[in-house]
């Protein structure tokens, strides 16, 4: 009889009915993904197959699949609203793990992902952390470097994403960039002597605000003195009304008075040599700091240093009796000709004034620093292998004459690197100037902070024939500040924004994807577990690894679209009039049966 078979039909045709009101009723639920079902006919079969006249059995349900085609995206004003425009899952925990509050620096274990969504309406619990309405924590990987745009993420460690809404942090000021252009044509200053409180003693100045480690703002003023030398201009650094020097000294400022115009006081740090090409171009920024360190690199040749770097020296390893009174004599020149030229190129030093010539000076450092330390090896080697050719009294007094030489032409070649490496670094920083350890008690001694570091890098300032003009001019470091807003990229680093114009990165929102998103097995609210059928999540950061985008104050809608399922109603609804008229119409044939 086919009741069995109309009965398979009222089923399959109300399960439909379902499926579609399901649809329908989500059809306005955030990240809501529509289902279809999918039917399979039914035959009654033998050891022999299915007969050909076999007319069926019916239809059975094999599947309600989800379709994750993407939905709508739609524009909210909440930045914590996040949409997946793509491929992905939004990462969730039923429970995390958080830091104690008693101890906010110890470990904290990783959490653990249970859930996974497309609904990205979140909000913020009593904590700070961001949950969803029922509360489950959204997770993101920890950044390396808070303090970094350019950060890494540890991908694959979750941690739950939190909102920091203390205090931003301030930042001490690291670097200060300036892009000048400085009158080549103005005068030299009348004035003998630099003194700031004398404008006929500099051309121009510059002035930026920077900070310390607590935040407290100093003022950087930069004075301009175009000097007799062609090309050459010296520039001298005030903090806060303070020379400082390039060694962070801070000589206390001139008192002020009229009357004086020049004094010989020094109310200022060290110059700033600037030197330009003859076409207008910044040559080398800080020169005189290189020469400083050529010469520090042809003084260290004259320094004895008793390192072991040359063989030793000693008078109990060496017979007197065999010592020569010629090798005595050779020792001795050449260790009178080793020091002579040390000292000479340790005086032609302090003149540098420019980099070539301290860069030509530091080559011939090298090469006398190479003969010297030849000459101390040569010493040694004579010195052990010497026959006796005098009497042992004269031959002990060489030997005493020759030990005191041999240490003082001994170079150490720990120091002389160490020059070396000076010297390259400020070949690579030729635009820049260095000032460390600002002492600051010195300039305000009721503030307790770590001394200021900072260089200055006046990358391309130029010279031309034109008025002085500051062409740019910034530095990076910041006050206190508080959280004013959060900010999301579209790769999900979500970062923290702050009044006194920082940011700060609390995490990048992690994301998931499944070999088959139709084996996921549902779990109401949107969201969505794992199954053995759906595989393994492969975590990733947006934008990466066939991931989507993730776009802030925006949600991702219901992919319902009403239309179709309107249709697919009627198609249902007529499906099952229909299977109620196959009972029908059998019930009728066998009544007749019955009434014969």
């Amino acid at each position: 009889m086919g009741f069995a078979t109309a009965l398979s039909g009222l089923k399959a045709a109300s399960t439909s009915l379902q499926v579609t009101g399901n649809n329908i009723a989500n059809s306005q639920t955030t990240g809501f993904k529509e289902s279809r079902a999918e039917f399979a006919d039914v035959y009654a079969s033998s050891i022999g197959g299915v007969s050909k006249t076999q007319p069926g059995a019916g239809v059975r349900v094999t599947e309600v699949a989800q379709q994750f085609n993407q939905g709508n995206i739609e524009s909210t004003q909440n930045s914590l609203d996040l949409a997946v425009s793509g491929n992905g899952f939004f990462v969730m925990a039923d429970t995390v793990n958080l830091p104690d509050p008693a101890n906010p620096n110890a470990a904290v274990d990783p959490s653990v992902p249970t859930r996974y969504t497309r609904n990205g309406a979140f909000q913020l619990d009593n904590k700070g952390n961001v949950v969803n309405s029922e509360g489950k924590y959204l997770l993101a990987f920890n950044p390396n470097d808070s303090s970094d745009p350019s950060t890494t993420f540890s991908v694959g460690v979750f941690r739950p994403l939190t909102i920091d809404t203390a205090q931003g942090l301030p930042n001490a000021t690291e670097n200060i960039s300036m892009k000048l252009n400085i009158n080549g044509a103005a005068a030299i200053p009348t004035a003998a002597l630099f003194n700031p409180q004398d404008p006929l003693s500099y051309n121009n100045t510059t002035s930026v605000t920077t900070y310390d480690t607590q935040g407290n703002a100093h003022i950087a003023s930069t004075y301009y003195v175009k000097t007799p030398v062609a090309n050459v201009w010296d520039a001298y650094l005030f903090l806060d009304g303070f020379g400082i020097s390039t060694g962070g000294q801070a000589v206390a400022p001139q008192p002020a008075n009229p009357s004086i115009v020049a004094t010989p006081v020094n109310t200022h740090g060290d110059p700033i040599p600037m030197s330009f090409t003859s076409t207008g171009l910044l040559n080398e920024v800080g020169v005189r700091a290189a020469a400083f360190a050529t010469a520090g690199m042809a003084t260290a040749a004259t320094k004895a240093v008793a390192d072991g770097t040359v063989a030793s020296v000693s008078s109990a390893a060496i017979s007197p009796a065999g010592f020569t009174v010629p090798l005595a004599a050779t020792a001795l020149a050449d260790a009178v000709v080793a020091s002579a030229s040390a000292n000479a190129l340790a005086a032609a030093t302090s003149s540098v004034n420019s980099v070539p010539s301290a860069k030509a000076l530091s080559d011939t450092a090298k090469a006398d620093a190479i003969a010297a330390a030849k000459a101390a090896s040569d010493y040694a080697t004579s010195a052990a292998k010497v026959v006796d050719q005098g009497t042992a009294d004269t031959a002990a007094g060489f030997l005493a004459t020759y030990i005191g030489l041999a240490a003082t032409a001994k170079i150490s070649v720990a120091a002389y690197d160490t020059a070396v490496a000076g010297i390259a670094a400020g070949a690579t920083k030729a635009t820049k100037v260095d000032f460390g350890d600002i002492d600051l008690t010195a300039i305000d001694p009721n503030i307790s902070v770590a001394p200021m570091a900072f260089d200055i890098d006046f990358f391309g300032t130029t010279q031309f024939a034109t008025p002085f003009s500051v062409n740019g001019l910034n530095q990076d470091g910041l006050p206190a500040g508080n959280l004013t807003g959060i900010d999301v990229s579209g790769t999900g680093v979500v970062f923290a924004r702050y009044s006194n114009g920082g940011s700060k990165a609390l995490g990048q929102v992690a994301l998931a994807r499944f070999q088959n998103n139709q084996a996921l097995a549902k779990l109401g609210d949107t969201a969505w577990a794992t199954t053995s059928n759906s595989g393994q999540p492969i975590y990733g950061a947006a934008g990466d690894n066939n991931f989507g985008a993730i776009q802030s104050s925006a949600l991702e809608g219901s992919n319902v679209d009403l239309s179709s399922q309107l249709v697919k109603l009627i198609i249902a609804q007529q499906a099952y009039q229909a299977n109620s008229q196959t009972i029908t119409t059998e019930k009728s044939l066998i009544q007749t049966i019955l009434n014969a």
